[in-house]
């Protein structure tokens, strides 16, 4: 009888190869629960289950050895708007779409684009560079460990800050007097011409119109076909304050840690390709959702690009407010301000204000 070419340990570790190389061999499943307080109307809820999630699985798949079971946790199954922190800190749910604007006492060095209007609506832009900024700048990923969550990326759904009024609109001094709901620092953007701004999210926004609690919004086009608000605030005022980065993806710190490598690869590399295609959905959406809402009823008003000019200057220095603030922080919020508007000049953006040098 020939002996075998296979001895010990080595005819061990064939068996395994062929065991784990077979048809038959089931790939490890891993459960990740997902959060976010919207709904699956939201844009960046809808592309994370159309864009990210069969993207993480395609590469997975390629290698075979790891696949993802994803239970999803959206439009209050966990948390409502503002709860998607904590509840990934808690560990109440693995990953999930944080909403970086409603945490300026934790992430406020990510408000940058809120604290520059009139920039830039270049959503991919915008995103890519916070992500440059978030790598450049170590400051700006510690406060993700301090809260227990790994960064993934920058997301951003908020193509061209717009406001919607339930009433005319002739011009900047017809705001005067008027209660706008907005988020964090675009309340900012009306108050400077007498509106009075009122804290609230997107998914309140209709009803807070409706009901009177205020006269209009802060919103974007395809938020507000989406969630209809132009049916309470059919006045859709074409202000063109700009895009920001209002999202971000992460994971439980632990979570992460808990995972193998190559979840972790798949995971990070493919929040690349979602922050692309949410940032180009929503600016290729945007024109869409105008002339949607126009076909059913509502009225769209330019604003005049002196009004513009004369409305981006009279904001108070945010920019620099938002620098000082980050800067309580240990942050270097003027370098990272510098470092923003340096890089929208540099990628040929129309910079109606520079921020950068007050």
């Amino acid at each position: 009888m020939k002996n075998s070419i296979f001895t010990g340990s080595t005819a061990v570790a064939a068996l395994m190869l062929a065991a784990t190389t077979a048809p038959g061999f089931a790939a490890e499943t891993i459960k990740l629960t997902t959060v976010s307080g919207y709904p699956k109307t939201a844009a960046w809820v809808e592309v994370f289950e159309t864009t990210y999630v069969p993207e993480v699985n395609k590469r997975l798949a390629e290698k075979g050895d790891y696949e993802i079971e994803w239970s999803y946790g959206w439009g209050g199954a966990i948390v409502g708007p503002k709860g998607e922190l904590e509840a990934i800190e808690t560990g109440l749910a693995d990953i999930g779409i944080v909403q970086t604007v409603f945490h300026p006492d934790k992430l406020r060095v990510y408000d940058i684009a809120f604290a520059t209007p009139f920039v830039t609506t270049d959503l991919d832009l915008v995103t890519k560079t916070v992500n440059d900024l978030t790598e450049q700048f170590p400051a700006m990923k510690a406060v993700w460990a301090q809260n227990g969550l790994e960064f993934l990326t920058t997301l951003a759904a908020v193509d061209n800050y717009q406001i919607l009024l339930d009433g005319e609109y002739t011009g900047p001094e017809s705001l005067k007097g008027l209660k706008i709901g907005g988020a964090g620092t675009n309340l900012r953007y009306v108050e400077s011409v007498g509106a009075t701004g009122v804290s609230s999210t997107l998914a309140d926004f209709y009803n807070g119109v409706a009901s009177g609690l205020f006269d209009g919004v802060i919103a974007w086009a395809t938020a507000a076909e989406a969630f209809k608000l132009y049916e309470a605030a059919p006045t859709y005022v074409k202000v063109d304050f700009g895009g920001v980065n209002s999202m971000a993806l992460s994971v439980n710190e632990s979570v992460w840690a808990g995972l193998p490598e190559d979840v972790q690869i798949a995971l990070r590399d493919s929040a690349e390709v979602y922050r692309a295609a949410l940032a180009n959905y929503a600016m290729d959406e945007a024109a869409q959702s105008v002339e949607d809402m126009v076909a059913a009823g509502a009225t769209v008003v330019q604003v005049s690009q002196e009004d513009r000019v004369i409305w981006a200057n009279g904001i108070d220095n945010i920019a620099g407010e938002w620098a000082a603030e980050v800067e309580a922080t240990g942050a270097p919020g003027t370098e990272i301000l510098k470092a923003y508007i340096d890089a929208m000049k540099a990628a040929g953006q129309t910079v109606l204000r520079d921020w950068s040098a007050e």
